[in-house]
C-alpha cells in the first residue's frame, strides 16, 4: 500500500495527472474492497452466532444502546429534572429532530405529553399545585374527578375498618 502511495506522491509532483487519478482510483477500490469485505464477514458471523442465544442478546442490547439505530426514533431522551415543591419534573423528548415531542414524569411516573418543553415545565407545575391542594398523592389520581377519589376513600376506609375489627377479634381469641 505505501508503494502505491508513493506513486501518488510522485503523480502529484512530476504533475502527472492522469496517473495520479488511475493510483488514487485504485487505492480508493482496495480500501473500499476491503471494507466492504470486513463487513461481509461481520454479517456472515453474526448471521452463525444466532444460533447462540447469549452472543445474539449481547448484539441485542449493543444495537440498542446505539444512538441511531432507532429508526423509528421511539427513544425518549433526558432533557432536564425540575425540582418544584418537593416533587420531581422529568422533561424527556421522544426521539430527535424538529417536532419530537416532549414527555412529562412527575415523581417518576409519566404525566402527559407535549409539544413544547415550556409548555410541558408550566402544565407539570400547575398539575403539582393541583396535586398539592386536592392532598392527592398518586400522579393517577390527578386525572379523576372528586366524586371518584370520595368513593375510592370511602372504600378504603371500609376495608381499614374490616381490618381492625379482624385484628380485635384476632387478639380476643387469643
Amino acid at each position: 500500500m505505501t508503494e502505491k502511495i508513493q506513486k501518488i506522491v510522485n503523480n502529484i509532483v512530476e504533475r502527472d495527472f492522469e496517473s495520479f487519478k488511475k493510483n488514487l482510483f485504485l487505492v480508493v477500490s482496495e480500501k473500499i474492497e476491503e471494507a466492504l469485505e470486513e463487513r461481509r464477514l461481520e454479517v456472515s458471523s453474526s448471521i452463525l452466532e444466532a444460533d447462540d442465544p447469549a452472543a445474539a442478546a449481547a448484539e441485542a442490547d449493543a444495537e440498542k444502546q446505539a444512538l441511531f439505530v432507532d429508526p423509528m426514533m421511539a427513544k425518549e431522551y433526558f432533557l432536564k429534572d425540575i425540582d418544584y415543591k418537593g416533587h420531581t419534573i422529568t422533561l424527556k423528548t421522544l426521539g430527535t429532530g424538529i417536532g419530537k415531542p416532549i414527555i412529562s414524569y412527575i415523581d417518576a411516573q409519566q404525566f402527559e405529553v407535549f409539544t413544547d418543553k415550556e409548555i410541558a415545565e408550566k402544565e407539570s407545575k400547575q398539575a403539582i399545585d393541583r396535586l398539592i391542594e386536592k392532598g392527592i398523592t398518586d400522579i393517577k389520581n390527578l386525572r379523576k374527578t372528586p366524586e371518584q377519589l370520595k368513593m375510592e376513600a370511602e372504600k378504603t376506609k371500609q376495608i381499614q375498618k374490616s381490618k381492625e375489627s379482624e385484628d380485635k377479634e384476632s387478639k380476643k381469641e387469643k
